[in-house]
């Protein structure tokens, strides 16, 4: 959407200088001229998602379960709001050459980002959290929440209210992909303790990923 409009930008420019030149003299120094550079990339196919280093191939998106742990309804239900339960889960997340695992340099100076495929009903925005998606026998009074770290960065919780145009990427980017090739994202589930009555059961959820480009 946005290079459509920058393309009928240019187009309007281009036009209203056409219009000028009729009236006037070009510029004859050079802190009167400027130019554009416009530039694309074509790369042999796409790339590969890889998490904690497994890739997913053309056949079979690849996939992993963050188990966070089992915990007893007496010491969740003494924890104040807030607390964390238990020690969280990490994956990392990168893109690789869908034929090896080279990173992607293929993409040269592109961008890339992961988005959440998640309708609105999967989370909670005041809190954070993953909705508990267990259909029978699912547990209340705690949740999960996700802290995203792009290539060593102090990270932060993965907020479900700050999106792009596209929907919520992992970047924490509001324009849209914002990757460079080589960079890695480290992606954390951790449990915490939610307002409300302990009820012991299950939890699930799950958190679809789709890589974007730019």
């Amino acid at each position: 959407m946005s290079s459509f409009k920058f393309q009928k930008s240019a187009l309007t420019v281009s036009a209203l200088a056409g219009m000028l030149f009729t009236t006037q003299a070009l510029a004859q120094v050079n802190n009167e001229r400027g130019s554009i550079n416009v530039a694309a990339n074509l790369i042999t196919s796409t790339c590969a998602l890889n998490v904690d280093g497994t890739s997913s191939t053309t056949t079979t998106a690849f996939s992993k379960t963050l188990d966070l742990g089992t915990f007893s309804a007496a010491s969740v239900s003494a924890l104040s709001n807030g607390t964390k339960v238990g020690t969280g889960v990490t994956v990392v997340l990168s893109l690789r050459e869908a034929v090896g695992t080279a990173a992607c340099v293929a993409l040269g100076p592109g961008k890339w980002d992961v988005l959440l495929d998640l309708p609105a009903t999967a989370y909670n925005i005041p809190t954070f959290t993953l909705v508990n998606t267990t259909t029978s026998g699912g547990l209340t009074g705690m949740a999960p929440v996700l802290f995203r770290q792009v290539s060593g960065s102090a990270g932060s919780f993965l907020n479900f209210g700050t999106r792009s145009p596209v929907g919520i990427l992992l970047s924490g980017s509001t324009t849209g992909p914002n990757l460079n090739p080589t960079d890695t994202i480290s992606l954390t589930a951790e449990m915490y303790r939610q307002l409300g009555a302990v009820t012991i059961g299950n939890y699930t959820a799950n958190v679809p990923l789709v890589v974007l480009y730019k």
